[in-house]
């Protein structure tokens, strides 16, 4: 199966640097979870240096907005992403540059839209009311993807956002400060582990 990463796209903070495609496959374009089985086989890690990242390449999704649930275990669920909420019907931003990879309808996740960044991670943006974006379009830090809503498994109006690599979730937390609304100054390193999970480390 074949991912969208390939050659060199001038972007400081990812190594190797990637091209990302502004056209995907049936499942790239269904599946919010995609995962590649050849990703760490053609780089065997991901290094994202966010204090390399020049100022305006990162934009907070929901400016203002304030936490409703964390990262991690919930009632006895996994919560894959963190929740914030403002006010009802909130525009949701792209947090990186990249390219839609879906929009769409997804069982728990209700109305969903995917960004697929070059720096190697991927936004989920979850239970939209509306989608302002569709598969193939480019986006900047801070472009209109979403407007907050309730579809899917949800009890009150809010985004539900997670960071992926390679298909499998990351706590979110990891890369930003949900307090101060920017992102944390590391170096991360994300490599696979044997169980299929993925391992960050601060470096």
């Amino acid at each position: 199966m074949e991912y969208a990463f390939y050659k060199a796209e001038p972007v400081e903070f990812f190594e190797p640097k990637p091209e990302v495609r502004d056209s995907f496959n049936r499942i790239e374009k269904t599946m919010v979870g995609y995962a590649d089985d050849q990703f760490f086989v053609r780089q065997p890690e991901l290094v994202l240096d966010l204090a390399d990242l020049e100022e305006g390449a990162f934009v907070f999704p929901l400016p203002g907005g304030r936490v409703l649930s964390p990262y991690g275990r919930r009632n006895g669920r996994n919560h894959t992403g963190i929740d914030l909420k403002i006010n009802r019907r909130d525009t949701v931003l792209a947090a990186f540059d990249g390219i839609v990879r879906m929009t769409g309808g997804s069982r728990g996740y209700g109305n969903v839209v995917v960004v697929r960044h070059y720096n190697g991670l991927e936004t989920v943006y979850a239970h939209n009311s509306k989608h302002l974006v569709r598969s193939g379009d480019h986006v900047k830090a801070g472009t209109p993807v979403s407007i907050t809503g309730e579809t899917g498994r949800a009890t009150t109006d809010h985004v539900h956002f997670e960071i992926r690599v390679n298909g499998k979730t990351i706590d979110p937390a990891l890369v930003i400060d949900f307090n101060t609304q920017t992102l944390l100054h590391k170096r991360l390193v994300f490599t696979p582990t044997p169980k299929g999970k993925i391992q960050v480390e601060a470096v």
